[in-house]
């Protein structure tokens, strides 16, 4: 029968990059359910207080989990009974409540994207927010405009380490997840992983209260999450080397690649595969329908490996 368990932020749950050789904070079965309360990307534990002050972080760690370079807060590993390499992990996220803040920030350091748009010199602006998980909006405090944003949380980073040993950045996207990025994934949706090691040893972090396709700035809206339900299930039915996910509206298949153009036919591969497995058609056929009915969509350009996700509408092929 399947349970459901509890991971909050502590010394034993959080670390700031993905590794095979790390100690797993849950075990689980296929089937059960976690319910995560996870920090912000940051570290953070609390709001500013006032403009320009730093925010309350957490510092403690146990060696083993003390990452070297900075990395997004992480709760896990969580081990899956029976996840295998070559299976599949399914993650069906239930539900996702925001915290009651968080913030985002644009310029003021030297990066691709502020490069491109003049602003890696320019006075950082960094706004706070407050975030009502009733109403669904997210107000800003210290900016001079205080404008409401519709909030659609979801989870910035959902993933499993790569199968070589070492401890891996959590800032780049890979075929069995991370830092994904891909604001469709909201509660309702289901995302599919290919399973690089046993036991999966699945993390997620970087909770985002809202983002635009492409992530421009670099960050989103970043925030803590009070509850993240996530229910696993380990599938050798569906044989993918990709991510590919399931929405409330549709399919989605994903690519990565420092070059977008890569990034952009790697996911269109992707949704020929999925295409010829949903309606048992050649992959020529699949690309014909693809050109009327898929969308392309630059999922995230700060993350090192660029993000694409090609969509396919439920009701596209009638």
């Amino acid at each position: 029968m399947s349970k459901v368990h509890v991971l909050k932020p502590d010394i034993h749950s959080l670390h700031g990059f993905f590794s095979r050789e790390l100690e797993p904070a849950l075990y689980i079965q296929s089937g059960d359910t976690v319910e995560y309360q996870t920090l912000d990307a940051g570290w953070g534990l609390a709001k500013r207080s006032s403009p320009g002050e730093p925010r309350l972080k957490f510092t403690e760690r146990l060696p083993e989990r003390q990452e070297k370079q900075f990395g997004h807060a992480l709760l896990g590993p969580v081990h899956i009974e029976g996840a295998e390499p070559g299976g599949t992990l399914e993650i069906r996220i239930n539900e996702i409540v925001p915290g009651s803040w968080g913030w985002t920030s644009a310029g003021g350091f030297p990066s691709y994207w502020n490069e491109k748009l003049g602003m890696s010199d320019t006075e950082e602006v960094a706004l706070d927010f407050e975030l009502d998980a009733r109403t669904m909006i997210g107000r800003s405090q210290f900016g001079n405009f205080k404008y409401g944003v519709g909030l659609k949380p979801f989870m910035g980073i959902m993933g499993m380490p790569p199968q070589e040993k070492g401890r891996h950045t959590t800032f780049v996207p890979r075929p069995y997840g991370g830092n994904l990025d891909c604001k469709e994934l909201t509660a309702g949706s289901t995302l599919y992983l290919p399973i690089p090691v046993s036991g999966g040893l699945f993390s997620t972090g970087d909770g985002h209260a809202a983002q635009g396709d492409g992530e421009v700035s670099g960050p989103a809206l970043e925030c803590p999450m009070e509850k993240v339900s996530l229910t696993f299930r380990v599938r050798d039915d569906m044989a993918i080397t990709m991510p590919r996910a399931k929405t409330g509206t549709g399919w989605l298949t994903m690519g990565f690649h420092e070059d977008l153009d890569e990034a952009m036919w790697i996911a269109v591969n992707g949704m020929l595969d999925l295409m010829t497995e949903l309606y048992a058609i050649s992959r020529t056929e699949a690309y014909a329908y693809a050109t009327l009915t898929v969308d392309l969509r630059i999922t995230q350009i700060v993350n090192t490996a660029k993000g694409v996700h090609a969509f396919l509408p439920f009701d596209a092929l009638r």
